[in-house]
């Protein structure tokens, strides 16, 4: 006798094609659905990460514009106050008798004798205001304070942009710093903000703003402080 007329349900257990392609469809939705819970998840933590980033620097701003007017303060090319450069001056040796030197311009060559230092002169010290670039440098520079910050998102030195832009995704985990600068009294506009470049003098107070860059190059603005 056939075995599938003696078990008729034999036949309902085996897999059919259409059963083959949903099984795969559905092993292919979970692996599916797990990988882009993981990249949900690795954005997200880079995103904490950028905001961590922007919160270090910020730290340090503070810090800096409460210490940076102290003596000795480090790093010196980011303290308050300009740079006391000396300029020397130069001196040049004088004869001890100078009408014997107007005579030999004349007349025979004439001996003038051992030649007389000019007094020393005091070297002058000229201020020369402290500009951004040469402190961005000792900040980042191997070993300074903020040189262990790198972007998540490209596994690099965190890079200051100009501005975060939705249009550039390769801006994201960048740091924006501008100046808030006051404008005139009576002006509609009380203050107007822009990128700190590496030439702007640091040597006064100023108002900072911190802002880094989402995943999407999106702007979350961190904090506005005194440096």
């Amino acid at each position: 006798m056939d075995a599938s007329i003696k078990n008729p349900t034999l036949q309902g257990q085996r897999l059919t094609l259409p059963d083959i392609f949903f099984l795969a469809f559905l092993v292919f939705a979970m692996v599916s659905v797990v990988w882009v819970g993981r990249l949900a998840y690795q954005e997200g933590m880079n995103n904490e990460i950028t905001k961590r980033n922007g919160e270090h620097w910020t730290k340090w701003f503070t810090q800096a514009g409460l210490d940076r007017g102290k003596a000795s303060y480090e790093p010196a090319s980011c303290a308050a106050g300009a740079l006391q450069l000396v300029m020397p001056v130069a001196s040049e040796a004088t004869p001890a008798n100078p009408e014997s030197e107007s005579s030999s311009r004349t007349g025979p060559k004439v001996d003038l004798g051992p030649l007389m230092p000019a007094p020393t002169a005091t070297p002058l010290l000229t201020p020369v205001p402290r500009t951004w670039g040469p402190c961005l440098k000792a900040l980042t520079a191997q070993g300074g304070p903020l040189a262990e910050t790198v972007n998540p998102f490209t596994r690099k030195p965190i890079a200051l942009v100009a501005k975060c832009d939705m249009a550039d995704r390769h801006l994201a985990g960048g740091m924006v710093l501008e100046k808030t600068l006051a404008t005139a009294p009576g002006s509609a506009i009380p203050f107007i903000s822009s990128p700190l470049i590496e030439s702007d003098q640091i040597d006064q107070k100023m108002q900072i703003r911190v802002t880094v860059c989402d995943k999407g190059a999106y702007p979350i603005r961190i904090a506005e402080l005194e440096f």
